[in-house]
């Protein structure tokens, strides 16, 4: 009975050491896929023009603005209107707005 016993054993931690692995594989293919999406959203993320001016909460005001606009057209007036506002308060403290560097994606 003690052969049997051991023998239980033995598959019982092969079993565990092939799930664990298996569990591990999942793991890091699900940390790729993770790392891919974000590189992409990176390169089709707009950069705000003037967030440096901004407070997280105007930065999450213009987001959901520039997202409920319906065409392409819309978006570049929400834009616009936006790059408009932005200078104007860059020129309130004698800054200027900086200018977006390509980062590869696709930039405005």
């Amino acid at each position: 009975m003690g052969t049997i016993f051991r023998s239980a054993i033995a598959v019982a931690a092969a079993v565990v050491l092939l799930m664990a692995a298996a569990d591990a594989a999942a793991q890091e293919q699900m940390r790729e896929q993770v790392k891919q999406r974000t590189q992409e959203r990176a390169g089709q993320r707009e950069i705000i023009p003037g967030s440096e001016l901004m407070t997280s909460s105007e930065r999450e005001d213009y987001r959901r603005r520039y997202a409920r606009a319906k065409t392409v057209a819309e978006q570049e007036k929400v834009r616009a209107e936006h790059v408009q506002a932005m200078e104007s308060r860059a020129r309130l403290r004698g800054l200027q707005l900086a200018q977006p560097v390509a980062t590869g994606g696709d930039t405005k």
